[in-house]
């Protein structure tokens, strides 16, 4: 399986992308809230990548926190991009939450 920074690693990219895509079609400063939450997850994935569980599970916290309010903020405004950044950083956190699983009862048998 893919180790779950590089899954955080993938999610922030696609924040921060898509921020930038939003913000460059709108001109809304709000487009940024996006890059802002990419590129602390992007810092949280670094400290991840040695092993640091304080990190991420604030990172999976994070991911969480940020496909509930995309995906919510997104139906209200109509805005296909924002549901897309939701949905995606969801997947992201149920893998975090799968990977989690598979280690723990990988621990105890």
């Amino acid at each position: 399986m893919i180790q779950n920074h590089i899954i955080m690693i993938i999610n922030a990219v696609i924040l921060v992308a898509g921020g930038l895509i939003g913000y460059f079609s709108s001109g809304s400063p709000t487009a940024f809230i996006a890059p802002g939450i990419g590129i602390i997850i992007f810092i949280l994935a670094l400290a991840a990548k040695n092993n640091n569980a304080v990190s991420e599970k604030a990172a999976i916290i994070l991911s969480l926190v940020a496909a509930v309010t995309f995906i919510i903020i997104g139906i209200r405004r109509g805005n296909a991009m924002v549901i897309g950044m939701g949905i995606i950083t969801f997947i992201c956190f149920d893998y975090y939450i799968l990977k989690f699983i598979l280690q723990k009862n990988k621990k105890a048998s």
